[in-house]
């Protein structure tokens, strides 16, 4: 149960960024203090379009919508993007994902944003030991608002999507996720290009089988491989799996790939898990799931499962 922050404009945050003390040496290499760079190519966007570190994205630009008149600087914008795109983000992860950890311009963003009505903060029970998790979340007034500003200026923000209150905690932990494997793409000289969430692939498959519904089963089994082909899915047992996350991106040869990506949870069942592995899905976890679902699936013998497919172990967060 979430609850809505309305105790005043003044955000509560913790200005130190989440451990990496249980992370392996080559995990930790993948989510250096730089890896705010990946988050600025969403949607095609470069790094260079957007430097938080630079004074001239702080200067705050009157932007009108629908009548009322909002103050924005061009990193409150790329706050926002990355909100609507995620929907809901751990406030601990956009310090020190996005900022940088650079507390005092967070705070100053978060004050803004607040005080205008385009941010709200919820605070929910998450986790076995019934932490208080602390989650950023977009209003209707930064869908709006986040609409003007890519027509304004060409580009296309992430969509904002439905978010639903029991699944915050689950939609929070994506972009920790997403920011994991963008600093190891960047890091092996790539850079990301476009991020798909799993509510955006979905909405294009059922668009895409609506017509099969009413055939016979043997059609709609055809029009469903070939829908899942299209999108580079796999059916099994009847059903298509979707990743929680798919990046596109560029490798250092020029080359444009995917990697999908699918954040298991404590509850996860094995053969779940196996499912998602063997059609090619990068799994992430936090420490205890991710070492509770390795010794699951590879009963306990080797670090990186075996089997067809099942190219990556399951990653700690």
């Amino acid at each position: 149960m979430s609850r809505d922050d309305s105790r005043g404009t003044q955000p509560h945050w913790e200005p130190t960024p989440p451990s990496t003390s249980g992370l392996s040496k080559a995990e930790t290499r993948t989510r250096p203090g730089s890896n705010q760079l990946a988050i600025h190519q969403l949607e095609g966007r470069s790094n260079g379009d957007v430097g938080l570190r630079s004074q001239s994205c702080r200067v705050r630009r009157a932007v009108a919508v629908r009548g009322r008149q909002y103050r924005v600087s061009e990193a409150e914008k790329e706050l926002l993007f990355t909100l609507a795109l995620f929907r809901s983000i751990a406030v601990a992860d956009l310090l020190a994902c996005l900022y940088d950890s650079r507390s005092r311009q967070f705070g100053q963003d978060l004050r803004s944003l607040k005080g205008q009505g385009l941010i709200r903060t919820h605070r929910i029970m998450a986790g076995r030991e019934g932490e208080v998790l602390e989650v950023l979340i977009p209003t209707p007034e930064a869908r709006s608002l986040l609409a003007a500003l890519g027509t304004e200026n060409g580009r296309q923000p992430g969509p904002v999507g439905r978010l639903k209150l029991r699944e915050i905690a689950h939609d929070a932990a994506l972009y920790r996720m997403y920011a994991a494997e963008a600093a190891h793409i960047s890091n092996c000289g790539g850079a990301v290009r476009r991020v798909i969430l799993d509510y955006e692939l979905k909405a294009s498959i059922y668009a895409r089988l609506a017509p099969a519904c009413s055939g016979s089963r043997v059609d709609y089994a055809k029009a469903q491989k070939e829908v899942a082909q299209t999108h580079g899915l796999q059916v099994t047992e009847g059903r298509i799996l979707l990743p929680d996350v798919r990046v596109e991106y560029e490798t250092a040869e020029g080359e444009l790939r995917k990697v999908d990506l699918e954040l298991a949870t404590y509850h996860y069942h094995g053969a779940y898990a196996l499912a998602k592995a063997r059609v090619g899905f990068k799994l992430y976890a936090d420490g205890p799931s991710a070492a509770r679902l390795n010794a699951h699936l590879t009963r306990g013998r080797a670090p990186v499962p075996e089997g067809p497919g099942l190219t990556d172990a399951i990653l700690s967060l």
